[in-house]
């Protein structure tokens, strides 16, 4: 399958972006926060969402090349609005994951016409409680003690049995960052502090899924649910009881969890 790289100009920022599918629907992805470029990895993607590429036209939107030193959420739904509106996407189908659902939490609320559905996975309305493990990320990447970094990252989001399975493979993927990468994820890791939702998500009017995991250690198991509860009857929430924060990577009925919300 053929996955186009390319780099979306705005006002505010610079994006990178791979593009891959066939269809007219479109749909984004704002992934999470990672030490390094995601574009090495959206073949990958791409084979994972391949039940969607007859129907679908899929945009992977990496975080901006160039954010300000202080930036937020609503920056960062601001940028991603803006790269939309770049690329002619309208209507879309978002997939937020993670420190993505947070942003695409606010794209949603203050551009309700890019988003015609939301899912929103391992993500939370309130990051006060995630905040030291947070800041604790944020502080490695400033000292550039990458190998520290990559390890309470991976600790932190994997569940032990994957992680001891997979280690060699995922320490292998994190490896490599950059003085210039661990400066700019420390500056996103830091633009999910102090996020609150609560009056973001009830102005939130297309239907929404967010799905969450009971061995979350960075949001919590109540995460997912506390955000259709915020959002109201457009909201519904699945937890994944047995899983951590990536369930997107373990669960293997995760993207056809995402496939049937857009199709229902």
């Amino acid at each position: 399958m053929e996955v186009r790289a390319t780099t979306v100009q705005t006002k505010s920022a610079q994006c990178e972006c791979a593009v891959f599918g066939n269809g007219k629907k479109p749909l984004v992805i704002l992934p999470g926060i990672f030490t390094k470029s995601l574009m090495p990895f959206a073949q990958g993607v791409a084979e994972r969402y391949q039940k969607f590429l007859d129907g679908y036209k899929i945009y992977l939107l990496d975080r901006p090349l160039n954010p300000p030193a202080t930036c937020d959420a609503a920056f960062l739904a601001k940028a991603a609005a803006e790269c939309f509106d770049a690329l002619g996407v309208k209507g879309a189908c978002v997939v937020g994951i993670s420190a993505g659902g947070i942003a695409a939490q606010a794209l949603a609320a203050s551009r309700p016409d890019l988003v015609a559905k939301l899912f929103l996975g391992s993500t939370t309305a309130n990051t006060k409680e995630a905040a030291a493990i947070i800041e604790n990320w944020a502080r490695l990447a400033d000292q550039e003690r990458l190998s520290e970094l990559n390890q309470a990252f991976a600790q932190a989001v994997y569940t032990p049995s994957f992680y001891e399975r997979y280690e060699d493979a995922i320490m292998a993927s994190l490896a490599g960052a950059t003085g210039d990468e661990l400066k700019r994820f420390a500056t996103f890791a830091r633009a999910l502090l102090g996020f609150d939702a609560s009056d973001i998500l009830p102005k939130i009017k297309c239907p929404i899924l967010a799905v969450g995991a009971g061995l979350d250690k960075i949001f919590g198991a109540d995460a997912a649910p506390k955000i259709a509860r915020l959002a109201g009857s457009s909201a519904r929430s699945y937890v994944y009881k047995n899983y951590g924060h990536a369930v997107y990577d373990e669960a293997p009925d995760y993207v056809n969890r995402i496939y049937e919300f857009f199709e229902g």
